[in-house]
């Protein structure tokens, strides 16, 4: 099954990129993709839920906005009033390899994964 079939079907390419990276670094046990949590209708782009924890990547073009921010706010402190925990990464898309690699390691980070440190 390709990543896409698996995914959202409005997905972006950051999500993509960042989705391939994370299996190849063994981090998608446990983790859904899209998964609808009903308080304020939001669909977590990476979800673990036996750690509760949320990824979100927030693009800058959307998420920059005054209101878009006001909502993700909300969502955040509803989301973590329920024992998640949410991380929201921004980002200019197109997404580049530098971009990528930052995202990582900060899910790394996130999920309390070990993080190696590039020389």
């Amino acid at each position: 099954m390709s990543y896409k079939a698996s995914m959202h079907p409005r997905v972006s390419n950051a999500e993509m990129a960042v989705f391939q990276t994370l299996s190849a670094v063994g981090l998608t046990t446990g983790m859904i993709t899209q998964k609808p949590i009903i308080l304020k209708s939001t669909v977590p782009d990476f979800c673990w839920v036996e750690k509760r924890k949320i990824v979100y990547l927030d693009g800058n073009p959307v998420h920059r906005k005054d209101k878009q921010i006001n909502r993700d706010t909300e969502i955040d402190e509803l989301l973590e009033f329920q024992g998640w925990d949410v991380l929201r990464i921004p980002y200019d898309p197109p997404l580049t390899q530098k971009g990528l690699e930052e995202i990582m390691v900060a899910i790394k980070r996130f999920l309390n994964a070990d993080v190696e440190e590039e020389e």
